[in-house]
């Protein structure tokens, strides 16, 4: 290695090591064996945190990470827990109560992830966390700020975002409830896809085995590909809405200022007439 490279390389060594202990100076591992017996749900509440859970034939279900902090005081602060409702089990990971502590060179978070079984419904309730999940049997994803990522998911999943992102890939089918000013991506839907409704956010799609049908559209976007069925979309405000590749039918009841551009539509059109 040249001399300059040998220069370089030191200088960035521990200026990358002071990053990284700033970031986590004080560390304790976490572990939660979780109480699954005669389980259906799981809800994680991660709050600002990060999760990253795989779901597994005959999984016991289990956690474990560490927890970061500025200060010895801080970390005694993180807590994570599971409480018992019924058939429910809720698992919570965040500060000691609740709120997000993040403020100059003061933090304190934890980095988790784990197995739960691929036959319970897994619920992830995000602030401005993130959160990953492959293989579970269905899910739910209330995101704030984060973000979610999911693939692999059998049956159906139910999504709602306020200015964060979920991105989904190989599921069964879906439901958003509403997009705010975030995203929500989706690949390879094997069922129908419901959206109630897109405020200024994006909604993309590539690929639905069935129907798509969309309640209003605000001054966001939705833009959808490969659809087998047909696409419904009730009202668009200023937004727009882009199409293609759609085995059935094309119907959009009613338009403000927003445009609707379509190719490949092999059914009937019924689209009102630009103003």
């Amino acid at each position: 290695m040249k001399p300059i490279a040998i220069a370089l390389l030191l200088l960035v060594l521990p200026a990358a090591a002071d990053a990284q202990d700033r970031r986590c100076r004080e560390s304790a591992p976490q572990e939660l064996q979780l109480d699954l017996s005669g389980v259906k749900t799981v809800m994680f509440d991660i709050g600002h945190n990060k999760l990253r859970l795989e779901a597994l034939s005959g999984a016991d279900g289990r956690l474990s990470g560490r927890a970061c902090a500025s200060s010895a005081a801080r970390l005694d602060e993180l807590r994570l827990t599971q409480e018992r409702e019924g058939d429910r089990l809720l698992v919570r990971a965040g500060r000691e109560g609740g709120g997000v502590f993040s403020f100059g060179n003061a933090y304190a978070y934890l980095d988790l992830s784990g197995q739960v079984p691929d036959d319970v419904l897994v619920q992830l309730k995000v602030g401005s966390g993130d959160a990953w999940l492959t293989g579970a049997a269905a899910m739910s994803a209330d995101v704030g700020s984060g973000d979610v990522e999911a693939k692999r998911i059998r049956g159906l999943v139910t999504a709602k975002v306020g200015s964060g992102d979920i991105v989904l890939d190989d599921i069964g089918a879906l439901k958003v409830l509403s997009i705010g000013s975030g995203d929500i991506k989706a690949r390879s839907v094997r069922g129908d896809v419901e959206v109630g409704s897109i405020g200024s956010g994006d909604f993309e799609l590539r690929g639905a085995g069935g129907d798509v049908e969309i309640g209003s559209i605000g001054s966001g976007d939705a833009e959808l590909d490969d659809v087998a069925g047909s696409v419904a979309v009730g009202s668009i405000g200023s937004g727009d809405l882009e199409i293609a590749n759609v085995r059935g039918d094309l119907t959009v009841r009613s338009k403000g200022s927003g445009s609707v551009d379509h190719s490949g539509v092999a059914g009937a059109v019924d689209v009102p007439r630009r103003r």
